[in-house]
């Protein structure tokens, strides 16, 4: 499925450019799962049998499409590195920058934002978007090792790509909008302590957010037999083939219940989703046994306790359904509490694992443990849909590299 870039998207037919253009908007309002060639088609006012004239099929339609915004996402790299000309150098430069290009590329870019994450979700599932996929990765290396050049901190570039990466999914899902770039400023400003060796230190404003999240959005209670059986068929839909799919009569049909009972369970899809939500939860946090382990882990622990918890079966299925559950946060204004729990109310296993790595004589607080968990949620990004030794070798150097700046060394 490689491409020859927008020219292959019919260069000169207002058709193909309308195909292109309907394609990125349903990225962003419903996602590819949700994609069609009859809605395109009702998008664009053209007939469907236009789709395989100009593309071949709907498949190189969508490269097209991911091609497109990747010409477009490299301009908008461009434009802010020529405002860098002059920018003040040294680390203590970075982390107003960084919370300013991450606002700007999720509020600004937000269609071309949302078709990155779409291509990060199909190469986990179809290996043919790996050149797409390829393409992203090679996009923003370039853009970050340029940014980190110019400010005299070249050796922080990957792990601050993958910072970026993380966060700047998070901040995809909005909630009140102040809060949330209050708090990303404060994470921010913590990345800077961390690569000048010292801990993140007081979050007001995420402490405040995640206090306003357990009362706004608080985890239903223990649910019975028949809840759970449709809770676990539910979120075994989201992880095989995204948020899109589940629906109370799928979920019924997973579930071998009637549809009558799903629906008196769970009366709105926004309820089916938070039960889905739930059990992915439960599959990504340690078991009961490793997390004893952590809480009595001593130094450099945690790297094996990393590798034990990646191996787990059916450990990056959840991560992706997680992502997919994301994704319908960032797009669904009802969701807005879902959303504050998913961005606020995570950070428990980081924290456990960032406090065996470094040792029990620094304590971890609240903000490190976010930050921890934006740069884990980026490398699963940066990295899905490579060969897992490759995944697996690429995500212990980068976390041993952030480890080294934390540690001061």
């Amino acid at each position: 499925m490689s491409g020859q870039g927008i020219a292959a998207a019919g260069k000169g037919s207002g058709s193909a450019e309308k195909w292109i253009a309907a394609v990125l908007s349903a990225w962003e309002v419903s996602g590819q799962a949700a994609v069609s060639a009859r809605g395109l088609a009702q998008a664009t006012g053209l007939p469907a049998s236009s789709i395989y004239h100009h593309f071949g099929d709907l498949e190189r339609l969508y490269v097209c499409a991911h091609e497109h915004a990747q010409v477009l996402a490299a301009e908008w790299c461009g434009a802010r590195l020529d405002q860098l000309a002059d920018v003040p150098g040294g680390a203590e430069s970075l982390p107003a920058l960084l919370a300013a290009l991450i606002d700007d590329w999720c509020e600004g870019q937000r269609g071309l934002a949302f078709a990155w994450r779409e291509c990060q979700l199909l190469v986990a599932r179809d290996p043919r978007y790996g050149p797409a996929a390829q393409r992203w990765r090679t996009l923003w290396a370039g853009f970050w090792r340029h940014v980190c050049d110019r400010l005299g901190i070249p050796g922080t570039a990957t792990i601050t790509e993958r910072l970026f990466d993380g966060e700047s999914f998070l901040h995809m899902m909005r909630w009140r909008r102040s809060v949330d770039r209050a708090a990303l400023d404060e994470l921010c400003r913590g990345w800077g302590n961390w690569l000048g060796g010292t801990l993140a230190g007081p979050s007001p404003w995420r402490d405040m957010a995640r206090g306003c999240a357990q009362r706004s959005a608080p985890l239903p209670e223990a649910r019975d037999e028949t809840a759970e059986r449709i809770a676990e068929a539910a979120a075994a839909i989201v992880a095989l083939g995204g948020v899109a799919g589940v629906t109370h009569r799928a979920v019924a049909a997973g579930a071998g219940l009637t549809l009558g009972v799903v629906s008196h369970k769970f009366r709105t899809s926004a309820e089916l989703l938070g039960s889905a939500f739930e059990v992915i939860y439960r599959h990504n946090v340690p078991a009961g046994e490793l997390e004893a382990e952590l809480a009595a882990a001593t130094d450099g622990d945690g790297r094996a306790m990393l590798d034990r918890l990646g191996e787990r079966p059916g450990a990056e299925a959840f991560r992706l359904a997680t992502s997919e559950l994301m994704m319908a946060a960032m797009r669904d204004p009802a969701l807005a509490p879902f959303a504050a729990q998913l961005r606020y109310l995570r950070g428990r296993t980081s924290r456990l694992f960032l406090q065996a790595m470094i040792g029990r004589d620094r304590p971890v607080g609240a903000l490190d443990a976010a930050i921890f968990s934006s740069f884990a949620i980026g490398q699963g990004n940066a990295h899905r849909g490579l060969p897992d030794d490759e995944r697996q070798a690429a995500s212990l150097a980068e976390t041993e590299a952030l480890l080294s700046f934390l540690r001061g060394g």
